[in-house]
Order: structure tokens, then C-alpha cells, then sequence
């Protein structure tokens, strides 16, 4: 269960197509602006005390993909080696100051 906490705006979800082959070409297509969202979205769970967060949503389902604290640092982890790989090494800092915060 998510733990709402009052007069803080919550970021907003991701929807993502609920079709298959839509979504392996949303995810190849915008793979980067989707992890820039999971970073940002476990930024606003840690400077929020929140225990989990809530990541995405599907397109005409209910179901929506979050992310446990516990988890943070992993998805985090994976993230910063993706831009690292990629040489997108703007986007390495903020990844490595969210990892500090968590440690």
C-alpha cells in the first residue's frame, strides 16, 4: 500500500502502451526519458520519507509498476551503468548523489 502524505505533489505516472509490441517501441524509442522518470520519482520518494513509489501505469489497466525502497539503489545501480555505457555522463551525478543519500 502506498502511504499518501498530505500537500505533497505527487509526481505523475508514466503510461505505457499495454500492447506488447507497442511497448517494445515506446521502450526503444524513449528508454532514456524512462529512466530519467524512474530517477526523478525515486529522488521524490527519498526526500519524502516514502517506502515505495509508484513508477507506471498502463494504458486502459489498472495495474501500475512501483518500486520498493529497498530496491532504490538497485534500479539506481542498473541505471547509472546503462549512462555510463553510454556515455551519457551528464546524467551520471545526479544517479551517483541519489546512491550517497540511500547509503
Amino acid at each position: 500500500m502506498v502511504k499518501r502524505i498530505k500537500n505533497i505533489i505527487e509526481p505523475d505516472l508514466y503510461i505505457l502502451p499495454s500492447n506488447n509490441d507497442e511497448m517494445r517501441k515506446f521502450v526503444t524509442k524513449f528508454k532514456v526519458d524512462m529512466m530519467e522518470r524512474v530517477v526523478a520519482n525515486i529522488k521524490f520518494a527519498i526526500e519524502n520519507k516514502m517506502d515505495i513509489v509508484e513508477i507506471f501505469t498502463f494504458k486502459n489497466s489498472p495495474f501500475v509498476v512501483t518500486i520498493s525502497k529497498k530496491e532504490f539503489d538497485t534500479n539506481l545501480e542498473h541505471i547509472e551503468k546503462f549512462y555510463v555505457d553510454k556515455e551519457m555522463f551528464e546524467l551520471v551525478e545526479p544517479v551517483q548523489k541519489l546512491r550517497q543519500l540511500l547509503t
